[in-house]
């Protein structure tokens, strides 16, 4: 047997051995925790275990009516799972707030009487001395009590399930429908559930039997539990990457010796080079983004790294654009061009997310429209503007149409977002949402109360909403193509899960939680942090790694901070002299090749 085929058989066989293990645990009704690092096939053994599940169904669920609970972290693995189980009726995939208030939901007394003690009621149950009677909704997303009804934060729903995990005759009821419930990406859980999920482990046999699958080195999220290695699990872990070349792979285990990987035997080589600007000779930024180069020196600085990186690569199917991963929304929105919208808003999610009515107006109706429009698709038009096809009787019917989205394409191209809203919101040849055309009247209403040449400072989204106005429309066609990922920009926590051939990870300032520099200068001292220390460490760190562990063959980091030498130190002895690079400048501050 070749080498070649001998990797592959290890890969394979550790793949069946991990399988293995689980129905193992499954079997003995043993909860168990299966660590496995980025690449390494986290959601195929979850996969594997629920078809192995569905097929010995008799054994693993004996009764009418149970079935397996498959607990996501997001909506979109939660439709993977159900398309890769063939919608199977015997698995529950929800997310974590959709399963636990599947859960809760029918125990509404027990809520009632956990809802006073949980952080952030006080102040909405001053008045309130009793809560007999009230039903508990969790339909807004955002605490309220509005006749009899009170509506639920989305923070509430996990807060309250550990609550009721805590009392044994629940845990009986939930395993009674749900006897196997398997949690995947468990490090993104709220902190504490997983702890209340597995209660008092005296009774096994009325216990449920919990599956753990994720990476606590995976863990960027606020408030979720990261490692549960306390927990009386079993232990599974799993150590091939099938994603990354080997270049990527010995760039890991340096970072991770812990949880070593070994690529599989067709991965390429690929290569990890690593770009700093310590030579940058001008000033430098202060408070968050203390000690990185100006924002103009960063765009020039990325764009020689993306040139130099796909001019290394002689292979003409991976010689792409590198998917280019920036720490923060406001560094992207400056590189692509809308900026503008980024200062509009206090909250990314509002336009990134369209969390705005405003914005997911223009970004999921108006824009797609003008498409259509001008590809002549005019079905498609009708129906994203909620109208049955107008009857054209005679040419001036057709030619208004034309006139209204001619004038809106002149808008969109020269004007501004209020000149293309007060287009749509004068023309009555559809609907526009009644939150947009709300919004318009609030703030022409709050503009008259606050007096001539004025600008509104609050309440703040009427204020965002006249700034917003003010902003270039071309600016919402930008932000669109970042929003629908037609730009090889992404922030690094938006690609948690994802993969790309080639990675360009930027690495600077704009966030205080994250201190690269400072997590690599303490990488060889980490083991002596105290606490504090080491929960900074550990949060640039995670993301760190989340970001360099996307690449399939080439990664390319860029630090836009100075670099202590110790931290110079850490990354040569990762990838090698050679390959971590000092970034000249010419005297007016652009890159210069040597």
């Amino acid at each position: 047997m070749n080498v070649e085929v001998a990797a592959i058989s290890t890969a394979e066989e550790e793949s069946k051995d991990t399988l293995r293990r689980i129905l193992n645990a499954l079997g003995n009704r043993q909860s168990f925790k299966m660590e496995a690092g980025a690449g390494a096939g986290k959601t195929h053994s979850l996969i594997d275990t629920l078809q192995h599940v569905l097929q010995n169904r008799s054994q693993f669920l004996p009764r009418d009516g149970q079935r397996v609970a498959c607990i996501t972290y997001t909506n979109v693995a939660r439709q993977e799972i159900i398309r890769r189980t063939d919608g199977s009726p015997h698995i529950l995939a929800e997310t974590i707030h959709g399963f636990l208030w599947e859960v809760i939901s029918p125990h509404r007394k027990a809520m009632l009487e956990a809802i006073p003690s949980i952080a952030g009621w006080a102040k909405h149950l001053e008045e309130i001395t009793s809560l007999t009677g009230y039903s508990v909704s969790y339909d807004l997303g955002f605490r309220r009590i509005n006749e009899k009804i009170i509506s639920l934060h989305h923070d509430d729903v996990p807060a309250l399930a550990i609550h009721l995990f805590a009392n044994k005759k629940f845990r009986n009821l939930v395993c009674d429908r749900f006897p196997i419930i398997l949690v995947d990406e468990y490090q993104d859980t709220p902190a504490g559930l997983a702890e209340a999920l597995l209660g008092e482990r005296t009774s096994r046999p009325a216990q449920v039997t919990y599956g753990f699958f994720g990476d606590h080195w995976q863990q960027i999220y606020d408030k979720t539990c990261g490692s549960i290695d306390d927990l009386p699990l079993e232990h599974i872990n799993k150590r091939a990457n099938w994603r990354s070349s080997e270049a990527v792979v010995r760039f890991l285990n340096k970072m991770r010796p812990e949880l070593p990987q070994a690529p599989v035997s067709d991965a390429k080589t690929g290569s990890v080079t690593i770009y700093h600007t310590n030579n940058w000779s001008g000033p430098r930024g202060t408070h968050s983004k203390k000690s990185q180069i100006p924002d103009q020196a960063i765009k020039e600085t990325l764009r020689w790294v993306t040139e130099r990186t796909q001019t290394k690569n002689l292979d003409p199917e991976l010689n792409q654009h590198p998917k280019t991963l920036m720490l923060t929304h406001s560094s992207i929105a400056a590189e692509l061009g809308f900026e503008s919208i980024n200062r509009c808003f206090g909250r990314n999610e509002d336009f990134v997310r369209k969390n705005d009515d405003i914005v997911a107006f223009l970004l999921d109706v108006v824009e797609p429209c003008c498409d259509h429009f001008n590809d002549k698709q005019y079905g498609p038009m009708f129906d994203l503007l909620k109208r049955s096809r107008p009857r054209m009787r005679n040419r001036s019917d057709k030619m208004a149409w034309a006139e209204l989205f001619n004038s809106v394409n002149a808008a969109r191209a020269t004007g501004s977002v209020g000149d293309v809203l007060d287009i749509l919101l004068k023309q009555e040849y559809f609907s526009v949402p009644q939150a947009v055309v709300r919004r318009q009247q609030r703030w022409e209403f709050a503009l008259r109360e606050v007096g001539e040449g004025q600008r509104l400072t609050e309440p703040r989204r009427l204020a965002e909403f006249g700034n917003f106005r003010d902003v270039s429309y071309q600016e919402v066609v930008a932000l669109r193509a970042y929003v629908e990922e037609k730009t090889p920009f992404s922030t690094q926590h938006g690609v948690k899960g994802a993969q790309y051939p080639d990675v360009l990870a930027v690495f600077g300032g704009g966030w205080t939680q994250y201190n690269f520099t400072e997590m690599l200068a303490n990488f060889q001292s980490r083991h002596g942090l105290n606490e504090r220390d080491r929960k900074r460490f550990e949060t640039s760190r995670n993301l760190f790694y989340v970001a360099c562990s996307r690449a399939r063959f080439d990664l390319t980091l860029l630090f836009t901070t100075e670099l202590p030498q110790i931290a110079l130190e850490t990354l040569q002895d990762w990838v090698g002299h050679s390959n971590v690079v000092a970034v000249e400048f010419s005297p007016d501050g652009t890159p210069v090749d040597t």
